[in-house]
């Protein structure tokens, strides 16, 4: 089991251990634009489903989407490539289904098989953390309204440490995914709750800890008390260049009048690498990651070169998001991306994405399952190639 001691993570040798990853993105919780379409929250989707089709189908729906989004394959696949973990997003109404603690516990199993370590993030958690489509929201973070909502959360995470204490291939804990809040006194008391829980029932597993305001500040960390914590962020600056929001932006250069090199985000880094050293946490990236523009463009490689390289000469852990997509012009897209010559999930109706998913189940609904296996996309080369550089074993 992965430990921490003097700000490093060490194996259970006693041996410096830098984790290098990816994100499982879209899997265990739908995100909209993965899956070629506009982000609309994934309960909104299924609700919307269930009037279609009735009720009984979303639990059809979601055990047959899921066991072809990612396979056994696709570990032995992220292994190959170089990657010594990977992070698993999951919505939280995933352990409030019938056996849906089971799908957390079998990918925990088939990491271990290939020996990867796995970093379970609750991506979206009862009531909402912030507004967006990623925390399952309806706009509003109602978890910081409405104490039942983190009663909830905490039975949740009591579960999933009495369940994987002793499991040596779970890295650890990402508690929460990109918190936004104006109460960062009750951030506190709940991050400080949850940490207690989880040591009570006697689990040691590691601690990652999201900033407020989408993970960026970070400074009422330092009042946290426990072992193993670390410091968890993420990264897509300048956003309107990551995002593909303005797609004549180039980097190196100035964006938005700002100038952006390696030098910009190294100094971005340098204050959080100096918060960390001062509590005493590794630091990891749990979300970097960039839209690729095309094939040729090379900007958007650049920019992963230096991220990288920072991170490298800092010590940082990362996980790159994310795995897999369908190819979209903004957003961070996948490491392979769907190669859809049939046009199953096409772009020919008038929606698309998962708003074209209540058609498509009606008129190819075998195909429809069957093409979210990776086997149907292609590896991203050249992204690949800028990753390839820093992993462990490409």
């Amino acid at each position: 089991m992965l430990k921490i001691e003097r700000g490093k993570i060490l194996d259970y040798k006693g041996r410096e251990i830098r984790l290098r990853g990816i994100g499982l993105g879209g899997f265990l919780m739908m995100e909209g634009y993965i899956l070629g379409g506009r982000n609309i929250p994934e309960s909104v989707f299924k609700a919307k489903l269930a009037k279609i089709y009735g009720k009984d189908f979303i639990s059809e729906f979601s055990r047959r989407f899921r066991d072809n989004f990612i396979r056994d394959e696709d570990f032995f696949k992220i292994k190959r490539l170089g990657f010594n973990c990977v992070r698993l997003p999951f919505n939280y109404r995933l352990l409030e289904e019938p056996g849906g603690l089971n799908y957390l516990k079998k990918i925990v199993g088939k990491c271990g098989e290939q020996k990867l370590y796995v970093i379970l993030d609750m991506h979206a958690v009862p009531g909402s953390q912030n507004p967006d489509w990623h925390s399952d929201s309806l706009g509003k973070a109602l978890f910081w309204e409405q104490e039942k909502y983190r009663q909830r959360y905490f039975a949740l995470w009591k579960k999933i440490a009495q369940t994987f204490k002793n499991e040596p291939w779970v890295a650890g804990y990402d508690i929460m995914n990109e918190p936004v809040t104006k109460k960062v006194d009750l951030l506190k008391v709940v991050f400080q709750q949850v940490i207690d829980i989880i040591r009570k029932v006697g689990d040691e597993h590691i601690i990652f800890l999201e900033g407020n305001n989408y993970g960026r500040e970070v400074d009422f960390l330092k009042d946290l008390r426990g072992e193993n914590l670390a410091l968890s962020l993420h990264f897509y600056e300048p956003v309107e260049f990551t995002f593909n929001w303005l797609p004549d932006s180039k980097y190196p250069g100035t964006i938005l009048g700002k100038k952006w090199n390696k030098t910009a985000i190294k100094g971005i880094f340098k204050k959080y690498a100096a918060f960390a050293k001062t509590v005493r946490m590794p630091v990891f990236i749990g979300e970097f990651g960039i839209a690729s523009r095309c094939n040729f463009c090379g900007w958007e490689f650049r920019w992963l070169e230096d991220v990288l390289d920072v991170f490298e000469k800092l010590g940082f852990h990362w996980t790159y998001w994310t795995y897999k997509a369908v190819k979209g012009m903004d957003l961070p897209d996948g490491l392979f991306q769907l190669s859809d010559t049939e046009g199953i999930i096409g772009r020919k109706s008038l929606v698309s994405g998962m708003e074209n998913f209540y058609q498509l189940l009606k008129s190819r609904k075998e195909e429809f399952f069957l093409i979210w296996q990776t086997r149907n996309f292609k590896l991203n080369k050249f992204l690949y190639q800028g990753l390839k550089n820093f992993l462990i074993n490409p």
